[in-house]
């Protein structure tokens, strides 16, 4: 029988393979796969753990109880022109061919964020958010949702003031906006395309103050607007994101988010907030004013296409046709009527819906206003006095 000889060195190496080297992953078992067991917080070094609590995190919990998800419904009562209508053959096919003007009614739904700054439940938002809506609803982020009250707009600046019925609920701290440096680190919380994640719980996104007294234009919901003082951030704003706080280090409210620029309807890292000073200022002047509503003159009007211009015989498509009138109102008080084209208010030319409900909307109820209107191919100019109508 043979037999093996192991030299010194041969059983050193035999003994070395089987001891584990620091360092070295082994073979997994049967068992579970290294890779997908829990990892272990407990054995995380303190330092590290303590740095992942950062200012960012601190501040995020802090302000995101008090932001709110807004939901509005407008009701749109649409006027179209009816194809099948002719002024030559009215009298003889007016039961087929119907009236000249057609209306229906639809609900049309929009969602944004918004923050609540004051425990009894005072909510800013951007008024864009609320423009025009006949219903209004806010969701916390604890999936309580509660009917708002409007309380006033400031839409030269884009705020608006909410309220809901309650009290002691949390709420955002409100910072000085004017003493902001751009490179601080600047966080978006909102509820961006929250109708497709459905949840209640904001969205947390992070970036610097990029740029301050930034002057644009944009015209989106609720018509033009000319912005003069906004803060620029590349922290991520979508749609949804509008109303909610632009929040600094500290957890406290240093902007309204209102808009970006896009090519793709999404962020590029190019947002802008009303600061938080400006905010502040429109709030207290609404809630001290306590606006009562929307100021309007109770007519009812149609953008004035090629068709319109051409069936009703006007000379061109400036200006908005009256397609009817509240008996009620004070249009009608003052003898305007149907197919009267109002071309300017105040000065402004109004050759569409969005910029006729811009002007009125800085326009106290009750306050009166200068039309200048066609009738017949004559020019008529004269002051009317408006009054509120329901919703804001």
């Amino acid at each position: 029988m043979r037999r093996r000889i192991i030299t010194a060195a041969g059983a050193a190496l035999a003994v070395a393979a089987l001891v584990p080297i620091p360092g070295c992953a082994q073979p997994p078992g049967k068992g579970t796969p290294a890779g997908l067991k829990e990892p272990s917080l407990a054995a995380a070094d303190a330092a590290v753990t303590a740095s992942r609590n950062n200012a960012i995190v601190t501040a995020s919990a802090k302000c995101s109880k008090a932001v709110v998800t807004i939901n509005t419904v407008q009701t749109v009562r649409r006027r179209v022109f009816n194809p099948f209508f002719s002024p030559l053959w009215q009298d003889f096919y007016r039961d087929f061919m119907g009236p000249p003007f057609q209306e229906y009614e639809e609900e049309v739904p929009s969602m944004g964020s918004g923050f609540i700054f004051d425990p009894d439940g005072y909510i800013l938002t951007a008024e864009h958010v609320i423009h025009g809506a006949d219903k209004i609803e806010v969701t916390l982020p604890d999936d309580r949702t509660l009917e708002a009250k409007w309380i006033g707009s400031d839409y030269e600046h884009d705020v608006a003031v909410l309220k809901i019925e309650g009290s002691n609920f949390p709420y955002v701290e409100l910072g000085d906006s004017s003493d902001l440096m751009i490179g601080e680190w600047a966080i978006a919380i909102g509820n961006p395309f929250g109708h497709v994640v459905e949840s209640t719980s904001p969205t947390v996104s992070v970036g610097v103050i990029s740029a301050l007294h930034r002057q644009m234009k944009s015209t989106g919901q609720g018509g033009f607007r000319f912005y003069d003082d906004l803060v620029q951030t590349d922290a991520s704003i979508n749609p949804g994101n509008s109303g909610g706080p632009l929040v600094n280090a500290l957890g406290q409210a240093v902007g309204i988010n209102v808009t970006i620029i896009t090519t793709s309807g999404g962020s590029l890292g190019i947002g802008f907030a009303v600061p938080i000073n400006v905010a502040r200022d429109a709030a207290r002047k609404v809630i001290a004013e306590s606006y009562p509503g929307r100021a309007w003159i109770g007519a009812y009007l149609v953008e004035v296409t090629p068709a319109v211009a051409k069936y009703i015989g006007l000379p061109d498509e400036d200006g908005l046709l009256i397609s009817d009138i509240d008996e009620n109102a004070p249009a009608f008080q003052v003898n305007l009527r149907r197919g009267d084209v109002i071309l300017a208010v105040n000065g402004k030319p109004v050759n569409d819906v969005d910029t006729y409900c811009s002007v009125f909307s800085g326009i106290k109820p009750g306050a009166a206003v200068n039309l200048k209107v066609r009738r017949d191919g004559q020019m008529m100019d004269g002051k009317i006095p408006t009054e509120a109508c329901p919703g804001p």
